[in-house]
């Protein structure tokens, strides 16, 4: 049986839970995601911004005809022309009916929504980084727990078969023995595949395998009650920030259509050259500058049906606003109930291990005079790994639903676990594209290059 028993990979030194959320977040692929999201976010401003700045459009056109003029009295005329046109035009918009300024408004929300989005997934990355620690803290544990139990029945065991020898226990007393020694196997092999499990989720999360890792010290800025972890969940939750400015771009949506209804002014300057247009060799150029007024007299109810629409979709926000906040609130509200559960248990689990530690020496002591059999001290000592283990297991359950409890009140940061690595600068890409009116890459098909 024990053939089956498998050996803990020789690991080096482990990570603390500050170390691992520090790898997770500069390799872990969903945080990548959320960051190109956002970058895409960013994009909507300077597309918004497009409003107010001039277009230059250049158009030209050249050909090949063949010409012949026949009216009397004057002579039969034939001629070759290869005509040519080039024609430049700029449009500067001078007033949009605030098209453009909703336009940009909404783009700012939604820079801000998928800012918030982020850091809701940032959190979900280093919950998931907690969980996936605290699973191979508690894994390892059981592991030693189950290792240390199959020796001690395995000395049990053979001095059962000692006394057997000279006839002090029984056949039975020996059969005990080995009946509690193989279920003890097979619980450690299981809690041996339990730890592989575990380590293989920490892999995913963290982006490489864990060493040996160490109970981590208690999380920042923990709410320190229920009341104040409602608050903090309704108001720094960024699932409820950022269905928050979801709505308000919603709003901004809806007041860029009604602008469609007012009208609009541009100030246009062409300069076309033409060549071989009237005649051979004839050429001639203008240049014109004018002022285009645009006013919308019926639309069909196109424009109008579209604004109906985007204050249901605002009305629509309002509402998914309202629900996320209410689960941001029970998350807190499970999350601190699970913590203060878990704290009692561990406390009651605690003391009985230390009467389960009393109550298997007074056993062993009365078994060597005769007066407690074999099975009541095997019965002990299951009785003391099971108490061990579920100290262990309860641990765990502490320390995962105190990182939920930090999720739900918008604690589970970089900035406020001080996490060591420098935080994502999203301000920088925004600043960038903000201010580039020329990009020859994306011109040319030229992709982004991180840096």
């Amino acid at each position: 049986m024990a053939a089956f028993a498998l050996a803990l990979p020789a690991v080096a030194a482990g990570d603390t839970l500050q170390e691992a959320m520090a790898k997770a977040y500069v390799a872990n692929p969903q945080l990548e995601a959320a960051r190109a999201r956002l970058r895409a976010a960013d994009e909507g401003v300077p597309q918004a911004l497009s409003g107010w700045r001039p277009t230059v459009t250049a158009r030209g056109s050249a050909g090949f005809g063949h010409y012949d003029a026949k009216a009397a009295p004057r002579p039969d005329r034939s001629e070759t022309r290869r005509p040519a046109t080039l024609e430049v035009e700029a449009r500067q918009p001078l007033y949009d009916g605030q098209r453009t300024a909703a336009r940009l408004r909404g783009a700012k929300h939604r820079v801000s929504a998928q800012r918030a989005r982020l850091l809701a997934v940032e959190q979900t990355v280093f919950l998931n980084t907690g969980i996936a620690f605290m699973d191979v803290v508690r894994d390892q544990a059981v592991v030693e727990l189950t290792a240390n139990n199959v020796n001690v029945l395995r000395r049990r065991l053979q001095a059962a078969r000692d006394q057997f020898e000279v006839g002090e226990v029984t056949r039975t007393d020996v059969a005990q023995a080995e009946a509690r020694l193989a279920r003890a196997i097979a619980e450690h092999v299981s809690a041996e595949g339990g730890l592989e499990a575990s380590r293989a989720s920490y892999q995913r999360v963290v982006g490489e395998a864990p060493g040996r890792l160490e109970p981590p010290p208690p999380l920042a800025a923990m709410p320190r009650s229920k009341e104040a972890a409602i608050e903090a969940a309704s108001r720094d939750n960024p699932d409820v920030a950022a269905a928050s400015f979801d709505e308000r771009a919603a709003l901004e949506d809806a007041e860029a259509i009604r602008s469609e209804l007012l009208p609009t002014v541009n100030l246009v300057g062409s300069v076309t050259h033409r060549r071989d247009a009237g005649g051979r060799d004839n050429r001639n150029s203008d240049a014109a500058v004018s002022a285009v007024v645009s006013v919308p007299l019926y639309e069909a109810g196109h424009v109008t049906s579209r604004k109906r629409a985007a204050i249901e979709t605002a009305s629509r926000l309002r509402a998914v606003t309202e629900d996320r906040r209410r689960v941001a609130i029970e998350q807190a509200v499970r999350a601190w109930e699970s913590l203060a559960s878990a704290h009692a248990r561990l406390e009651s689990l605690i003391t009985e291990v230390r009467a389960s530690e009393i109550a298997l020496d007074g056993l062993q002591q009365e078994a060597e005079v005769g007066t407690r059999t074999l099975l009541d001290v095997l019965d002990a000592e299951q009785d003391l790994l099971d108490a061990r283990v579920n100290v262990v297991r309860t641990k765990q359950a502490e320390a995962v639903a105190s990182y939920q409890l930090a999720a739900a009140a918008g604690r589970l940061t970089v900035e406020v676990q001080q996490v060591p690595v420098a935080p994502y600068d999203f301000q920088a890409n925004y600043d960038r594209v903000r201010t580039l009116r020329w990009d020859l890459g994306a011109i040319f098909g030229g992709g982004r290059k991180d840096e």
